[in-house]
């Protein structure tokens, strides 16, 4: 029996030591997309954010929406389609954390910010 749990221990080893040769690190790793994908698909973002910008427009201008209003629409849309964006576009973890950090940042003053006005309603 210790024969058997010695050969599966070595069986173990050696696969490891193969996969560990074969491992490419996360820094190497390249976007599985063609480059026609993802052309494709930062465009279709990119349209979808132009309606979706025009759509918020067309519905603010019509209901006579306040400027604070206005400014936390179309500030989390741009940033909502510009993060879709950039994770289409491919950014590697190290480039990409940061620009969605600042996002979110962006997107918590937004969303947080509260006028007088709205305290008094």
């Amino acid at each position: 029996m210790a024969t058997d749990t010695e050969a599966a221990m070595s069986a173990l080893d050696m696969a490891q030591k193969a996969l560990d040769k074969t491992e490419a690190s996360p820094s190497t790793w390249v976007q599985p997309w063609s480059p026609e994908l993802v052309q494709f698909l930062a465009i279709g973002v990119l349209g979808f954010s132009c309606v979706a910008l025009i759509m918020a427009t067309a519905l603010l201008w019509r209901s006579g929406a306040p400027s604070h209003q206005v400014l936390r629409v179309f500030g989390v849309i741009t940033i909502l389609c510009f993060s879709a964006l950039l994770l289409v576009v491919g950014y590697n973890n190290e480039q990409l954390t940061p620009i969605v950090g600042l996002f979110g940042a962006i997107a918590g003053y937004l969303l947080g910010k509260d006028s007088k006005t709205n305290k008094d309603e």
